[in-house]
């Protein structure tokens, strides 16, 4: 019915009409999904810039990226996303446009949750519109609408993918389905390493739903083990170089942090704002919290696939993964008693430890329900032919209704500023004998992801320039940084200047626009100036 290039092609426009208007800016916006500024969209910028950057030279000092100076390291404190920057690089470096080829990359994330989506409808049985259908209702969960300021978080094609072979090898134990059963693990992994360890329960636990005892055969075995193993080899050298690096530091999530970051079950009430029906035309606003409704008309497509007729190992799946997936999210809010079953998880599960976000598995609630839905379309399209011979003429206007329901139009963009290069002052570091340790100012005043919107812009820029930047954004800050930031705020004092010398901090940046009067004369008279750039009214001050 459908050729893989239609369905291809109609999973990319679904991706342009589910991103409008991006597709009208897409050299000088990025997407902002649900996010208040633009400092995570700049900040996954900048890790593709750091892995297109570290790609073209060689990789000569991959986790020791220039900033949290002088920390080492630093790269390894986030997600390093180093698939999604090799798929980004061609753009990146023929068309010398950042900001196209990571919008490019968000089109081709949303494609490939449909596309892989449909495929594994196909795999269990669903004939080809619904399926199509189903990937059309994967590209378009509320939670990927929410996180679309989130690269990363877009990415759910990597676990449908590991989901696809797995599915496919345990019929057929072939070894290109063994290859691309392997390939899942990087590719999961090294676009969002949340999915990733979320992988790591529903991969499993869908393995225990799926296997028959007929598919348990020495050639089956020696075909996973083989899988297995390419996933090791493509995967564990790099995160376990990132682990090798964040092990220096020992970081630890303060518990109350974790629990902060946990859904509540009134979240999977709350819409999105920018909903095209909730939010536009009813009017509503959500509550304080995250916005986990996955619609109402996906969850009764999902009911209408758990009734009704089709594989019940797979139904059984999937109902258990999207239970286990909801009372997962909830995090260090869910107790038992005295007990908390996400700190098992925590404890025994390695990886989990460091999660900030458990509320981001309500990401794998969405993804089961949609399957599940895929199914309830599978079955209204059978059951609509029995007496209507034409199944299709009720679940193509269920399914736009849900479609509809679930878009979050038009989607918040964030204009892209134009970052300084070539500036006097950047010149002047740049003539320096050595790359100094320098410190933006002014500092980010607190941990408010909105005050460091100014230092992720200055490490975008930071490629043009020498200089090893104090300042920083990451997952993980290290240790000393709140301390520094809390003295920072009051800048200039001797406390705070005895913290730069302490790091070894050679010039002091001031960018006199974003400061007040009072504090640009309180650092013109402490500070010896050593060069001024009136045409941007910037500063450099040396310590000594």
């Amino acid at each position: 019915m459908f050729s893989a290039l239609s369905l291809f092609i109609i999973f990319v426009i679904w991706s342009l009409v589910l991103t409008f208007p991006l597709i009208r800016h897409p050299f000088n916006t990025l997407p902002l999904g649900d996010e208040s500024v633009g400092t995570v969209p700049f900040f996954n910028l900048w890790t593709l810039q750091w892995n297109i950057d570290q790609l073209t030279g060689g990789y000569p000092n991959y986790w020791d990226a220039p900033i949290f100076a002088p920390n080492a390291g630093a790269f390894a404190f986030s997600e390093i996303q180093p698939i999604t920057a090799l798929l980004a690089a061609p753009i990146w470096l023929a068309a010398q446009s950042p900001a196209l080829a990571y919008n490019l990359i968000v089109i081709l994330f949303l494609t490939l949750n449909g596309w892989f989506a449909c495929w594994l409808l196909r795999s269990w049985g669903v004939t080809p519109l619904p399926a199509l259908l189903g990937g059309l209702l994967m590209q378009s969960l509320p939670f990927v609408a929410q996180e679309m300021g989130v690269l990363q978080l877009i990415a759910l094609f990597g676990f449908l993918w590991w989901l696809f072979f797995m599915s496919r090898l345990l019929t057929r134990p072939t070894w290109p389905i063994t290859l691309a059963f392997g390939l899942g693990g990087p590719v999961t992994f090294l676009t969002c390493g949340y999915y990733g360890l979320f992988s790591l329960i529903f991969l499993p636990l869908a393995l225990l739903f799926l296997i028959e005892k007929k598919y348990l055969t020495p050639r089956l075995a020696v075909h996973f083990a083989a899988g297995l193993l390419i996933t090791l080899a493509l995967t564990g050298p790099v995160l376990w170089g990132q682990y090798r690096q964040l092990q220096q530091y020992g970081f630890i999530r303060p518990e109350q942090i974790i629990e902060n970051n946990s859904a509540r079950l009134a979240d999977y009430r709350n819409v999105l704002d920018y909903n095209l029906w909730y939010g536009h035309t009813l009017g509503l606003r959500s509550k304080p919290g995250q916005r986990l409704f996955p619609g109402l008309v996906l969850s009764v497509l999902a009911g209408v696939g758990l009734a009704g007729r089709g594989p019940k190992r797979i139904k059984a799946y999937l109902i258990v993964a999207i239970v286990l997936a909801l009372l997962l999210s909830l995090g260090l809010r869910l107790r038992i008693g005295d007990l908390q079953p996400y700190q098992w998880v925590r404890a025994f599960l390695p990886g989990f430890e460091q999660l900030r976000s458990p509320f981001r598995l309500a990401a794998f609630v969405q993804i089961h329900l949609a399957l599940l839905a895929g199914l309830g379309l599978g079955y209204l399209e059978r059951w609509g032919s029995t007496w209507a011979e034409r199944g299709q003429y009720i679940i193509l206007p269920v399914t736009l209704i849900a479609l509809l329901e679930m878009a979050a139009l038009p989607l918040p963009l964030d204009p892209l500023p134009p970052l300084s290069t070539e500036t006097a002052w950047q010149s002047w570091l740049n003539n320096q004998d050595a790359q100094p340790e320098i410190v933006m100012i002014p500092f980010a005043a607190s941990p408010a992801v909105a005050d460091f919107e100014p230092t992720t812009i200055w490490m975008l820029a930071n490629r043009t320039f020498k200089g090893r930047m104090v300042n920083g954004y990451s997952g993980f800050f290290p240790p000393g940084h709140a301390h520094l930031r809390e003295e920072m705020s009051r800048f200039p004092t001797n406390a705070g200047l005895e913290l730069l010398r302490q790091l070894g901090v050679n010039y002091i940046v001031v960018h006199h626009r974003l400061l007040d009067r009072k504090s640009n004369e309180k650092i013109e008279n402490l500070l010896p100036l050593i060069y001024h750039d009136p045409g941007h009214n910037i500063s450099i001050y040396t310590l000594n």
